[in-house]
């Protein structure tokens, strides 16, 4: 199942000043960030200066267009065919700064603002209705870490917040274990009601997917559920065991689902927009 996020498209040849086709693709930081706050937008220079637009850069070898796509948590993206001339891609960004400049904006008005501090003061774990205060300790290395759930509403960490990957590789490790007690027994609970089973249940951070089912009997979680509404990790989960008799999204596998999950359809278009619910910054710890 994925989330959503805005993309351009471009012809293998067409030049820096063509319209682009807009289209929607999978959801989904890293360019330069305020030390004093997680934002993706470009940052302002002076007046008749412009500040070149952040990018991180994909060369495919299957890649047939170019492609632009601003993605939660990881800024502009620019994917390119192997034999396209990296000289362009600067004008290619510049011709599409407005473009570019809103749909970061929009990402970063979409992220509820305790996202948007650094370091992160709390966590909205909205799919068992808590919020987690973190508590931060000064760590003995830049490079070293712990982490310490001292209570269920309480995440301690000693390391170094100026360190933004380390700091978020640490909330994603201390998210996993909680994913697992949390959704194991609420996936067993629904496999129980649906008459579905499945093997195993694996939890994993996913970047474009919030699960999965594989034809061994495996059953992949996001461990980013946590941050959704309870309704829909609900639909998430019977989405999953749905598969285990259907493994396509065929008219019959939608009509099955409709009748575990009323109002499915509706569900699934309200998951697409979930992903904004997630803290951009967890990115950093793929």
């Amino acid at each position: 199942m994925s989330s959503n996020q805005n993309q351009l498209t471009f012809d293998f040849d067409a030049p820096a000043s063509s319209v682009p086709q807009a289209c929607h693709k999978p959801r989904v930081i890293q360019p330069d960030i305020d030390p004093t706050g997680f934002s993706l937008c470009p940052p302002q220079a002076e007046i008749g200066q412009p500040a070149p637009i952040p990018y991180q850069l994909k060369v495919s070898a299957k890649a047939r267009q170019v492609y632009l796509r601003v993605e939660p948590g990881r800024g502009l993206q620019v994917t390119i065919p192997k034999r396209y001339a990296k000289r362009s891609i600067p004008a290619l960004v510049e011709s599409q700064r407005k473009w570019i400049t809103e749909a970061l904006a929009d990402l970063d008005d979409k992220t509820p603002a305790i996202y948007r501090q650094w370091p992160p003061p709390q966590l909205h774990l909205a799919a068992d209705n808590t919020m987690v205060n973190i508590v931060y300790l000064e760590s003995a290395s830049a490079d070293a870490a712990t982490m310490q759930w001292v209570a269920s509403d309480c995440l301690q960490l000693s390391v170094d917040v100026t360190n933004k990957e380390l700091v978020a590789k640490c909330i994603a490790e201390a998210l996993k274990p909680r994913a697992r007690d949390v959704l194991g027994p609420w996936l067993a609970g629904c496999a129980q009601r649906s008459g579905l089973s499945y093997k195993r249940m694996s939890i994993r951070g996913q970047r474009t997917v919030w699960g999965s089912f594989s034809s061994s009997g495996t059953l992949s979680l996001n461990y980013k559920l946590l941050f959704l509404d309870p309704n829909v990790v609900d639909y998430v989960l019977l989405h999953e065991l749905a598969h285990t008799r259907y493994l396509d999204h065929s008219p019959t596998f939608w009509r099955f689902l409709e009748q575990l999950k009323p109002n499915s359809q509706a569900l699934d278009r309200q998951l697409k927009e979930a992903g904004y619910m997630v803290p951009p910054w967890l990115e950093l710890a793929a």
